[in-house]
């Protein structure tokens, strides 16, 4: 055989193997979903992330025929779910629901049992939150200004709550402890329960949370919002102005849930389960449901997740080294 023949019947039959694993590829994505989902939730049952899963999983069942079920895996402060599934194959049927806070982990923790950037694909943004500093309704400030002022003469003597260390909550509490160069003392909290009743009782002077926390504390006359992060007004809390309309930067970024899948996941199977999320979110009973609850229904597609994850990360790590805030594995 002569060399250039046999050049010519190794091109055909790479040619061949090449058209024939996009044949296949096709069938798979045609074909997809023939068997049960797993949303893995990397928290315990109950909570929103937990509850969202399950309204996702129904409606997708709903459209396709096909069992999605929810497997939570507690653990490691939601490591262990997230590290689980970023050694599953790479098909579509296993996917993680999570929160934004495992987008920016790597620059508060020295190490970590999964690579975000490279062990995860993109699938879609669910919905965003905007959290926001709140006073007692008794306290002697009305605005941001005159509550920075009033922080600027009793150095150390005030404290803010969080949702905990290296939450967004901390870390907008020491960026404004930079920003407006005050000295609020950070006391955690493992949730918006016990952190609003201290805030409530005078326990703690300041306290950082999510809308739908603040709402209706705020209609109720217990408290004041004196800002809201986020680059527009939250719905819920149309006459409460951001950090950015009162000339502080920083406090753009806001929290959101999302899901992915393992990295290596076809794009084809990726665009057809972020489809069927999106139909799911923006259906009128989901999106009025966690607008309730002061979330704002997204439904993205994988490409725009991307990008949202890349600014969240970098805005974050920003904010992160500035504050000095390291944690412990």
């Amino acid at each position: 055989m002569s060399p250039m023949v046999q050049r010519l019947l190794t091109a055909c039959l790479a040619l061949s193997a090449l058209l024939g694993s996009a044949n296949g590829q096709a069938q798979q994505t045609a074909s997809f979903p023939n068997k049960t989902i797993r949303i893995v939730v990397p928290y315990t049952p109950g909570g929103t992330t937990d509850i969202m899963a399950r309204n996702i999983g129904l409606k997708l069942t709903e459209y396709w025929g096909q069992p999605v079920i929810v497997d939570n895996r507690p653990g490691a402060g939601g490591w262990l779910g997230l590290s689980s599934v970023a050694k599953v194959p790479a098909d579509g049927y296993t996917l993680v629901l999570t929160i934004s806070n495992a987008i920016y982990a790597k620059s508060l923790y020295s190490k970590l049992p999964f690579d975000i950037d490279t062990e995860f694909d993109p699938v879609s943004m669910l919905t965003r939150s905007t959290i926001g500093l709140a006073v007692p309704a008794n306290f002697p400030a009305n605005t941001l200004d005159e509550f920075i002022a009033h922080a600027r003469k009793t150095p150390g003597k005030l404290s803010y709550g969080s949702f905990g260390q290296g939450t967004t909550a901390h870390i907008f509490g020491e960026s404004l402890n930079l920003a407006a160069k005050i000295d609020l003392v950070h006391a955690a909290y493992k949730g918006a329960a016990p952190l609003t009743q201290d805030l409530l009782g005078g326990q703690i002077s300041a306290a950082w949370l999510d809308a739908a926390s603040l709402a209706p504390l705020l209609q109720a006359g217990k408290i004041k919002v004196l800002a809201m992060t986020g680059t527009q007004r939250t719905t819920s809390l149309p006459a409460v102005p951001t950090f950015a309309e009162l000339g502080l930067k920083g406090f753009e970024p806001v929290g959101f849930f999302l899901v992915l899948a393992p990295a290596g996941t076809p794009k084809d199977i990726l665009a057809k389960v972020s489809g069927g999320i999106a139909r799911a979110v923006k259906s009128n009973d989901l999106s009025t449901k966690w607008r309730e609850l002061g979330l704002e229904a997204v439904g993205s597609t994988p490409e725009e997740l991307g990008s949202e994850m890349k600014t969240l990360a970098e805005t974050m790590d920003r904010a992160i080294k500035a504050a000095k805030i390291k944690l412990d594995n």
